[in-house]
């Protein structure tokens, strides 16, 4: 069956208005050399309002983007005419459609499908429930003796969990990988009053049953103490808060996992070089305060692009903004340098923190190749910056010995 562009639409029209459309794949992009090579659609409500969900490939990584219905349309009208190919599923019917040089053909199909429920917000399965009483989480005024967590502290609740959803997956990674196995070392650099510490002691022991050693490691001697006192009340084994500053650090060797929740700006640096000293399989960091590339970039010549004058450099917010994003890129490329396979994800919603950058590097296999074609993406990012960070000084020993 032949049809045109505005028969398309529709279906996708009225499928979203009678709330039956389920989801839509486009594949096969006209344009060889487009950077996008399949779009994902589907239906979320957020806040009783629907839209639609626009899921992009671009070289092997997904972007999302939620849009309000009017404005899907006209990206639906533009999908049409950048792909061959697109299935769209509805309740009760599959249409399969093939772009041709004037029209569409269209097959329909039946099918048993039913949308499902479109809440966006809906429940989330935690590793930690709200209900089940967690010793650690009452004596850290999370949650009550009935297992129910605190209104003002759900934001807290959720960043525990959001924690060891990257744990779990990690230890998963890691295990896979064969580089460990039941038993674990971790180290948690300015662990602070260690909510997530004792989260990660209650997951190994508790959920996971594994053997460890943890240690939390901060400046503040007094938190550190009443750390080690709770640690003590609640009889929990192998955990050890210690007081010192992260480059002194040298209690372990050969560490399994080291994380780094907000260390303010270049003690960041310093966590990864010691995950670096102490042959970590993996690296967890969510930086804050990234001082240094602003105030470099604000002082250097070597680039005008950070000019006053131009549109980024003469907006303080944005400048702030940019020079922050910098930061982790270069530390993440950085550690790809030194043998790791980096990810940069969201670590908690942006309404919650605006610290919320999880960096996660985990060892991986290098050839010399990869690792000569990375050194030169990490020498051109450098290059357009204009200035030396520090940890370009501080890792660089690490990789320059496989070049």
């Amino acid at each position: 069956m032949k049809v045109n562009k505005e028969y398309i639409e529709n279906i996708f029209k009225d499928s979203i208005e009678k709330n039956i459309f389920i989801k839509a794949i486009a594949s096969s992009p006209v344009d060889k050399k487009s950077e996008y090579t399949k779009v994902n659609l589907k239906p979320v409500r957020i806040k009783d309002e629907i839209f639609i969900q626009f899921e992009e490939f671009k070289d092997k990584k997904a972007y999302h983007e939620n849009i309000c219905f009017a404005s899907a349309m006209v990206k639906i009208s533009d999908i049409l005419e950048r792909f061959k190919q697109l299935l769209i599923s509805v309740n009760g019917a599959d249409y399969q459609i093939l772009k041709g040089k004037q029209d569409f053909n269209l097959k329909k199909s039946e099918n048993t499908k039913v949308l499902k429920d479109l809440d966006h917000n809906k429940k989330k399965n935690y590793l930690i429930e709200d209900g089940t009483p967690v010793p650690f989480l009452i004596k850290l005024g999370v949650m009550g003796e009935d297992g129910k967590v605190f209104k003002n502290s759900y934001d807290k609740f959720r960043q525990i969990n959001k924690y060891l959803e990257f744990i779990d997956d990690t230890i998963r990674e890691l295990q896979n990988k064969k580089l460990i196995g039941d038993h674990i070392k971790f180290v948690d650099f300015g662990c602070g009053k260690s909510y997530l510490t004792f989260a990660l002691h209650y997951y190994l022991k508790d959920i996971k049953n594994f053997t460890f050693e943890i240690i939390g490691l901060d400046l503040k001697k007094d938190v550190m103490k009443k750390c080690n006192d709770i640690a003590k009340e609640l009889k929990c084994e192998n955990l050890e808060f210690l007081t010192g500053n992260i480059k002194d650090f040298d209690k372990l060797q050969n560490v399994d996992i080291i994380f780094s929740l907000h260390a303010c700006n270049n003690a960041t640096d310093y966590a990864l070089l010691k995950g670096l000293e102490l042959n970590a399989k993996a690296i967890l960091a969510v930086p804050c305060c990234q001082h240094e590339f602003n105030e470099k970039m604000s002082n250097t010549k070597n680039s005008k692009f950070f000019d006053k004058e131009m549109p980024i450099g003469k907006h303080g917010i944005l400048f702030e903004k940019y020079t922050s994003l910098a930061t982790d890129a270069f530390r993440a490329q950085a550690l790809e340098l030194c043998g790791y396979k980096t990810q940069v994800m969201e670590f908690i919603d942006m309404e919650h923190t605006p610290k919320n950058i999880l960096i996660r590097g985990i060892k991986d296999k290098v050839n010399t190749e990869s690792l000569k074609r990375r050194f030169n993406e990490y020498e051109k990012f450098k290059s357009f910056l204009g200035i030396e960070p520090l940890l370009d000084s501080l890792l660089s020993p690490y990789y320059l010995i496989k070049l």
